[in-house]
């Protein structure tokens, strides 16, 4: 009697003790996989970001970035030129010929100097691109913010970066192929016209001041100097280093435009539109008709808006717009 009651007593225990270890085996795998889970999830996330080293330190940003947020104008042109339109940007970039097609599904949230963190957030992107510090704080806290401050980099450093950023690196080496052979062709153009040795100088009439610009500071600089291999007076060169740009007075313009042999000329629209009366402070100089440009009838106008820029989308068609004007003497 008592070894048929400890039989089925025992094999209780058995199937407890079973049932217990089956519970630990459980738990055991329930845990492997909740680690292997993890370690999938975060190398999934590290294969969905990239650190970047910015001027500013390093920031973990998007490997694909989609919905890219430039801050600035001054630098949209280097996003579309690899092919990715930001979702919005500033300023009055989209009045410019250069870019008013290709920035209509584009929203504008601010002007040249401010911007709407509202709208921002809003549009929830996924990646920032600034040169603005004053802007920095406030837009990283929205999105990975790239700070990139203003004149850092030439153009063509430039959009290496933002090939680096965006992860257009082969549409980089692209561009780069592409311009390069455009402006042997457009040396070519203008070989039988221009000497390498002739003087170019650019200036803008202001409301107020009169601006000498070198081969940095926009206004086609970059392509007269740097890309067509021309040259400025030595005068006016070296006035406009520091900066690539330059205030002069009045009474100093002949000067600084007395050896050139090409002068190129823009004027500011001022409040009252009275741009022609400014032009006429400057052409009605005494020594304006002995300028050796002046008199060779190589002065050429340009729109400000449209010479501004020094992106690549803006440098390929001032390229054009340079070269017809110099092929024109």
């Amino acid at each position: 009697m008592k070894f048929s009651r400890i039989l089925p007593f025992s094999f209780c225990l058995l199937i407890i003790f079973l049932l217990a270890a089956c519970g630990d085996s459980d738990k055991e795998e329930k845990a492997e996989n909740s680690k292997a889970d993890d370690t999938k999830q975060s190398e999934e996330q590290a294969e969905q970001t990239r650190v970047y080293e910015s001027p500013n330190g390093e920031v973990e940003i998007p490997a694909n970035p989609e919905r890219v947020l430039v801050a600035d104008q001054d630098y949209v042109g280097y996003a579309l030129a690899l092919g990715v339109t930001p979702i919005a940007t500033t300023g009055w970039i989209f009045d410019s010929p250069y870019f008013k097609d290709q920035l209509s599904d584009t929203k504008n949230v601010g002007d040249k100097t401010s911007i709407s963190i509202e709208e921002v957030i809003a549009l929830k992107p996924d990646l920032i691109i600034t040169y603005s510090e004053d802007k920095y704080e406030q837009l990283a806290k929205v999105a990975p913010t790239v700070l990139i401050p203003f004149g850092t980099y030439n153009y063509r450093e430039m959009l290496t970066e933002f090939g680096k950023i965006l992860n257009k690196e082969e549409a980089v080496k692209a561009y780069f192929a592409t311009f390069d052979e455009k402006v042997e062709e457009k040396k070519k153009e203008i070989a039988d016209v221009i000497e390498n040795d002739e003087k170019v100088v650019i200036i803008e009439l202001a409301e107020k001041e009169i601006y000498l610009f070198g081969e940095s500071y926009g206004r086609g600089g970059e392509i007269i100097y740097n890309q067509l291999g021309l040259s400025a007076p030595e005068k006016a060169a070296e006035e406009a280093k520091d900066e690539g740009w330059a205030s002069i007075s009045l009474e100093a313009v002949p000067e600084f435009l007395e050896e050139a042999d090409h002068i190129f000329i823009g004027v500011r629209e001022s409040e009252n539109g009275d741009t022609e009366e400014r032009k006429s402070d400057v052409t009605s100089l005494t020594m304006w008709e002995n300028l050796p440009a002046v008199k060779n009838g190589n002065v050429y106008d340009y729109k400000v808006q449209n010479m501004y820029f020094s992106d690549p989308i803006a440098l390929s068609h001032q390229l054009d717009f340079i070269v017809d004007k110099l092929k024109s003497e």
